[in-house]
């Protein structure tokens, strides 16, 4: 089968979308498919780089943290893509490529399917919309892309329900990401070890907790910090790997707190380096509400990590609340369990135990593979073209004929 996936940032590029990208990518390919990439560039030039698709595009950080909007380019580039005949179009954002995706789709008459990453109303603060208007405006747009897709895909019944109360009325499925996770559970050379609690500052003998993930306003860091400052145990350190939008504000909000010498920022990190950060640490703790999965959670328990969250809908079948880790609903209740983890290596290791059984049980990078080439297998199987009135048709006549897409 030829796979095409779309989406608006790759690699080098590193959140979780792209982490789901090149997992599936690598599983498809070692089963023997085609896969292609169609990405936005880091700048204006266009360029394709083993099997990657790169559009030039710019900057939008005005709009939104991270974000870029293709600018107009030569159409040849679609066109290879068109030449090639994907039978089938994996979209992974709703913004440019699924503009570009379109066309690709109607040419070859291939069908669409899309996954839902991001939980968007966490973050319309990013581009100062009123709350009550910008939620509609989104609704009403995932609703129009949801409807040339045929079908959606949904990473928990979370996200799931958040869909279908926006209205989506294209068939949803719900398939977990999964993730390669041999490569998180694998030794780490000691030296590697200390070489990061050398360049951070870290003391060897203090239980080590750490974050991984975007540095924003909706993942509540902050709310982490007041929480630990609160703890009467002071035997931890916390370690904040990442970069965001809020850094800034995050890291002046821990000098002012009264942990400033037990919070280390490590600064972004990439996929590949990873691994060490989770291993060096005892304790994964989060307080995001944001998270339409929770890549970042799903590693943390593949390195053997137990973990302390807030209590959301995405962690069902991930923490077993006092089995393989705790969730916590208010700053009593963290302190509680946070103490309980900082007072027990043996309960940390009977938890971390329990959440690598889990993850492997659950989310397999193989089993996500499956999964959604079953979905693909469907898609091309049951997907019929969109009926077109006359006037449409003579406009994408028209716009197919223009030398700039």
């Amino acid at each position: 089968m030829r796979i095409l996936m779309c989406a608006d940032r790759y690699y080098p590029m590193v959140n979780g979308v792209v982490t789901s990208m090149m997992t599936l990518r690598r599983q498809l390919i070692a089963m023997g498919h085609e896969v292609r990439i169609l990405t936005l560039s880091s700048d204006s030039a266009s360029h394709i780089s083993d099997d990657v698709v790169y559009i030039g595009s710019f900057d939008a950080k005005a709009i939104y943290p991270d974000i870029r909007i293709k600018h107009p380019v030569s159409r040849k580039y679609i066109g290879g893509i068109i030449d090639w005949k994907p039978d089938v179009i994996h979209c992974n954002n709703e913004f440019s490529t699924f503009f570009l995706a379109k066309p690709i789709s109607r040419a070859c008459r291939c069908p669409m399917v899309m996954t839902y990453h991001t939980n968007y109303e966490d973050y319309l603060h990013y581009v100062n919309l009123d709350t009550r208007f910008g939620s509609a405006m989104l609704k009403r747009y995932l609703r129009y892309v949801s409807s040339r897709m045929a079908y959606v895909i949904s990473p928990t019944e979370k996200t799931a329900k958040v869909l279908a109360d926006y209205g989506v009325k294209t068939e949803i499925r719900i398939i977990p990401t999964g993730l390669e996770l041999d490569r998180f559970s694998a030794a780490v050379k000691q030296e590697e070890m200390d070489a990061i609690r050398q360049r951070l500052g870290l003391d060897a003998h203090r239980t080590t907790l750490v974050y991984v993930g975007r540095l924003g306003k909706e993942k509540n860091i902050e709310e982490v910090v007041d929480r630990l400052c609160a703890c009467r145990q002071d035997n931890f350190q916390f370690v904040v790997v990442g970069d965001g939008p809020d850094r800034q504000q995050i890291m002046d909000h821990v000098k002012e707190s009264g942990i400033a010498d037990r919070v280390f920022f490590a600064g972004m990190v990439p996929q590949a380096d990873i691994v060490p950060y989770y291993r060096l640490a005892d304790i994964f703790v989060s307080a995001s509400t944001s998270e339409t999965q929770g890549l970042t959670y799903i590693e943390a328990m593949a390195a053997g990590l137990p973990l302390l969250c807030r209590k959301d809908q995405c962690l069902e079948g991930v923490i077993d609340d006092g089995s393989n880790g705790f969730v916590f609903s208010d700053g009593e209740e963290f302190s509680h369990k946070l103490e309980k983890l900082l007072s027990s290596p043996t309960l940390r290791q009977d938890f971390a135990r329990k959440a690598r059984q889990n993850v492997e049980e659950k989310f397999s990078a193989r089993k996500f593979a499956d999964s959604v080439l079953s979905l693909y297998e469907d898609a091309v199987a049951h997907w019929k073209p969109r009926k077109e009135l006359p006037v449409s048709r003579f406009w994408h006549w028209f716009i197919d004929r223009l030398p700039l897409v």
